[in-house]
């Protein structure tokens, strides 16, 4: 048999609009390339299957196992990874996050055993796996289920590559990290992940902190003190960098095509600059996993979860992003699931 990469798709949060977004994505996605493969509750999955339109135009099929696969072109069997219990839906509870949780778990599984070449992941609620016992999000987890101790999260937006210096920090804190030492080992980093993307020579954009990048001290001093030496020493590095550069303008100039890659000083500032372009459009990668992961980069959206609303654009893009990746990758891939034990 002809080896064909598996891409598990987890569901994210049962209580938002992951289960909606995957059916409505499963029933469009075309593609000879790879198997994909929903993971989450099956009677979930057909209570949104119904909610997408006549689910017996597009039946699912139970995988209680990738040893049950039996149709390597179909989107619709479902890696049944069962409900403990019923939720509530569009409401934060820690039950949802304790399945969430365990639902991530098992794809990560599969993922670092070799049994599936990426992970495409909807929204979860990270308020939901701290009431279940859990900090952080996909990243953390992801991380921890890894045994590693550093990642990347990338936003893509169109060709665009969006790194972050920090993420998920109250601002003043993420200022606090503006520093020489700091700016340059990201700039490396960036070099080094776009090298491995397959950017021989990618060119880096450093937005600005304060207005007009300071004003030459006017605004204040970080551009100055901090930031310039950064790009200084890491054009010695033979890093191709320009900056700072306006942040009112940086980023409109890389989805254009002027930078490869930018970096953005602290969380929202990438965020807004990427969302506002296109909300649906922008997905997350991870770089440093062992396998190829993308996102959605959005949120559960608990006001239209279950209505029949939700936009699946996101997560087909997710999709598009993981197989490009997966085709790139020269690891062997699987058609058969091998049960240890």
């Amino acid at each position: 048999m002809k080896k064909i990469p598996y891409i598990l798709i987890s569901t994210g949060d049962p209580a938002g609009v992951g289960p909606e977004i995957t059916i409505k994505t499963i029933r469009s996605f075309v593609t000879s390339r790879v198997k994909l493969i929903p993971a989450g509750d099956f009677n979930l999955l057909n209570e949104a299957n119904a909610l997408c339109g006549s689910s017996h135009a597009f039946p699912l099929v139970k995988l209680n196992s990738l040893d049950d696969i039996k149709d390597i072109s179909s989107n619709n069997e479902i890696l049944h990874i069962p409900l403990p219990s019923e939720i509530q839906k569009r409401q934060v509870s820690a039950k949802a996050g304790e399945y969430t949780y365990n639902l991530l778990k098992t794809c990560s599984s599969l993922c670092l055993k070799g049994f599936a070449s990426a992970m495409v992941t909807g929204p979860i609620n990270k308020e939901a796996l701290k009431m279940a016992g859990y900090e952080g999000g996909h990243t953390e987890i992801l991380k921890d289920f890894a045994g590693i101790t550093s990642i990347d999260t990338i936003f893509c937006i169109e060709n665009l590559k969006i790194f972050f210096l920090s993420r998920h920090l109250p601002l003043k804190d993420a200022i606090s990290l503006i520093k020489k030492e700091n700016i340059l080992k990201a700039l490396i980093n960036i070099d080094n992940q776009m090298k491995n993307l397959g950017y021989k020579k990618p060119l880096i954009g450093l937005p600005g902190l304060n207005p007009h990048s300071g004003d030459g001290g006017l605004f204040g001093r970080e551009e100055i003190e901090e930031m310039i030496p950064a790009v200084k020493e890491a054009k010695q590095k033979g890093i191709n960098v320009e900056g700072p550069v306006g942040a009112d303008s940086i980023y409109h100039l890389g989805i254009k095509g002027r930078f490869d890659a930018i970096l953005s000083l602290y969380h929202d500032q990438g965020h807004i600059a990427s969302k506002t372009y296109d909300f649906y459009k922008t997905v997350t990668m991870t770089a440093g996993l062992p396998y190829i992961r993308t996102s959605v980069d959005h949120g559960t959206g608990f006001d239209i979860a279950w209505k029949g609303k939700a936009n699946q654009e996101s997560l087909i893009k997710a999709l598009e992003l993981a197989v490009e990746l997966v085709r790139k990758k020269e690891k062997p891939v699987y058609t058969k699931y091998h049960s240890e034990g």
